[in-house]
Parts: structure tokens; sequence; C-alpha cells
């Protein structure tokens, strides 16, 4: 018989479902309106002024912020759940972006200093996200963990445990519990090792949430507009929020050296910005059979929109088919050729790595990463690098099958588009 708290789960979605029709009905507005005007009524006069301060980085940010927040409260095939789920993202930007600028009174970011660090920036589903995390076993490497990046830098404690971490641990929770098949496609642990695009919210850079509407239309052309100033910035914001990260672990964090390893799909078209902050910046590019990778994130987009309630009739298969295909925040290797073609002596930055090896050899794989980049080998992170690849095989969750025929898509039209990508890295084996 199920517990009070089953049940409690069960009527809540129908609960909101009854009071966003009231407020509809009575009140002319939703649950979730997702107006700046809804979200502002969270924050005081001064703590408005505050985010909105240029003090922190310039104010183009909040144009995006506010496109793409209107894309959302303009798509009526977003259910009241989903909603609920912009609205608490939205509200915790402006909450990370007023952490950011109170906690940079009181601490020297210049003392966590960030050297050759390490951006892994193959296409989405090329492996990247179990390279990452096996790198990351390494006690001499450390990046970005899940919840650090959704909330770079509160420190609240609850019974010894962080705050950020706890409320990330049961949503993820409740994702996994009502579509474990999630587990499958992409498992995400709250304290694990994780990619950046979260870091990218605070500058009205939204990638995921960017990809699971099909209303994206205005925010992918306000997008298009930015500058290489402006990525510059974006940059410069990525860093300042990983030194409070590294800042606001133990000072091991940064007095130990640790080799600081990126993920991000994303990073592969922004590569002459992260030059310019990161100037000893080292990439690692992960190859994949464009036509399994596309498809393989196309599925899991698909499955997201559904996590964010959207009903299946409503998802247009192919419009995610097409726009995964050219979008590229999930696959920016055209953009990362143009890159190194115009720029040749940047090549000793670049190991390519290829996703077969990633899963059949994936210490091989390290080694190979370890020694094209001068890094050292220890004992104890081939160890536990070893006993990680032992403990989290492919499939471990289930086998996540997708089939690019159902986004309306041929293997022709995929390998046209991605051509020049695809001639590079053969021309290079």
């Amino acid at each position: 018989m199920p517990g009070f708290q089953d049940l409690y789960a069960f009527c809540l979605p129908y609960f909101h479902i009854l009071l966003d029709w009231v407020y509809r009905v009575v009140f002319r507005t939703r649950l979730s309106p997702l107006t700046e005007e809804s979200l502002w009524r969270k924050f005081t006069v001064e703590e408005r002024r505050v985010i909105l301060s240029e003090d922190l980085t310039r104010r183009w940010w909040y144009e995006g912020f506010c496109i793409l927040l209107k894309c959302y409260r303009e798509d009526e095939t977003l259910s009241v759940a989903g909603r609920k789920v912009v609205e608490t993202r939205w509200t915790e930007v402006l909450q990370n972006r007023l952490a950011i600028s109170r906690r940079l009174v009181s601490v020297d970011i210049s003392v966590c200093q960030i050297k050759k660090p390490i951006f892994i920036i193959g296409p989405a589903r090329s492996g990247t996200t179990f390279l990452l995390n096996l790198l990351y076993e390494d006690p001499g490497n450390t990046s970005p963990r899940y919840y650090e990046t959704m909330h770079p830098v509160e420190e609240v404690t609850v019974e010894g445990k962080e705050r950020r971490l706890m409320t990330e641990q049961r949503a993820l929770a409740a994702v996994y519990k009502e579509m474990p098949e999630m587990k499958a496609q992409h498992y995400i642990h709250a304290d694990r090792a994780y990619e950046c695009y979260h870091l990218m919210d605070q500058m009205g850079l939204f990638k995921n949430f960017r990809l699971l509407t099909g209303n994206f239309q205005e925010y992918e052309a306000w997008q298009i507009t930015l500058t290489k100033d402006q990525m510059v910035e974006v940059y410069r914001f990525h860093k300042l929020q990983m030194q409070l990260i590294l800042l606001g672990r133990s000072k091991d964090s940064f007095e130990n050296n640790q080799q600081l390893v990126f993920k991000e799909s994303t990073h592969a078209m922004n590569l002459e910005a992260i030059l310019t902050v990161y100037p000893d910046a080292l990439f690692i590019n992960t190859y994949r059979d464009p036509c399994e990778a596309t498809a393989s994130n196309m599925s899991l987009c698909e499955a997201c929109m559904i996590s964010l309630g959207y009903e299946p009739k409503d998802i247009d298969l192919g419009l995610i088919g097409q726009d995964k295909l050219r979008c590229p925040l999930v696959n920016g290797g055209n953009e990362m050729v143009k890159f190194r073609k115009s720029h040749p002596e940047e090549e000793h930055r670049f190991c390519d790595i290829d996703y077969k090896d990633i899963v059949g050899s994936p210490m091989a794989v390290v080694r190979q990463i370890y020694k094209f980049f001068g890094l050292r080998l220890t004992s104890e992170g081939e160890a536990k690098m070893s006993a990680y690849v032992r403990e989290h095989p492919q499939n471990k969750y289930g086998r996540h099958k997708y089939d690019l025929k159902r986004y309306k898509m041929t293997e022709e039209e995929v390998m046209e588009y991605l051509k020049e990508y695809v001639g590079f890295y053969k021309s290079r084996q």
C-alpha cells in the first residue's frame, strides 16, 4: 500500500494543473507566469540593483535571459510542471549572480591561479562524459561538480551537508524515479564532475534549455548576434566562477596544483575566446561517427523534453532532427576544424581521441592523453581510473537505443552537413 509521500508525489502534479487553471480563469495569469516581474518579486530593490549592476559583467546578458524566458512563456505546449522548472532555474540564475557579487567582496580570486586547463570539446554523445569522469578519478585532477555548476558559491550547510548539494540530489532522484530510462542515456551524479554549460547560464547562454523547446527561434537569432568581445566576457566570467568554486572548497583544491579539466561541446565553437582568457589552454577532441552521435543526441533531447513536461504528441521530431544536427551548441566540429585550419600554429594544443578507443581501451586513451600533454600518471591515479573502468562498463544502466529515421533524418544528410569535420578527422588517421 502506497505511503503518504508516494500519494503526495502522485497528486501534486494534478494539484498544480488545477491551480494553474484557477489562475488562468480567475486571475487571467498563470501559476508560473514566466515574466520578468514575477521573478523580480522574489528580490529586494537593493538585490535587483546588485544583480543588474555592471560591476560584475556588462548587462547584455540580461537580454538573452529575457528572450528565452519569453520563448518559454509563449510556448503553449509546455506543461505546468515544465513552467515551474523554468521559473526555478531562471530564479537560480539571478540568485547566483547576486551570490557571486557578494562573495567577491570577501575573497581574493588572484590567489587561485588556473594554469594549462584542459578542455574536452568533442560533440555531444561522443564519450566526453565518460572521459571526464574517468580523468576526475585521478587525485591529481579536478573539475567543476554538477551541484557547483548549478550554484557556484552557495555554502549553506544542513546537518553537515551543503544545501546546494542536497537540493540537486533530490532533484535528480525525482527525475530518475519518474524516468529511470534516463540513467542509460545520461546519468548525472550531483557530486561528481560535470560539464560547463550551467556556468554559462549566468551570462544568459542557456544551452540545455535552448535545446528543450521548439519555440527557440527568437533566442537563436539573439545568440547569432553575439560578438567575439562578448564571448571573451563569457569566458572571463566562466573563469571567475571556477575560481570561486575552488576557493569555496578547501585550500587543497588550488594550492596542490591539481590539473583542471573542463568538458563542454559548446567550447568547440569558441576556441578563440577561450585562448584569449586561458592563453595556455589545452584541448581534447573526441570523434564519433556523426550519424551515431547525432541520433543519440536527438533521442536524449526528446527524453529531456518529455521530462520537462511536454506531451509526446506536441514534440516535433523532425524539428529536433534538423536542429540538433545543425546546432553548434552540441556539435561544433565544423567550427573547430575552421579554427584549426586557420591556426596551424596551435595544433600542439589538440589531442584527438576516437570514441571507439574510449569504449574499447579507456586506459590506453588515458595514457595517450597524459603523454601528449606531458602529464604525470601516478600509480595511485592509474589504479583509481582502472577501478572506475571496471565499475562503470558501457550500458551499466541499460542500453540506449536510437535511430536517425525516427527524427526524419538520413545518414547522407548528416554526413553531408559535417563532411568538413569528418574529412578533417579521417585525414589525420
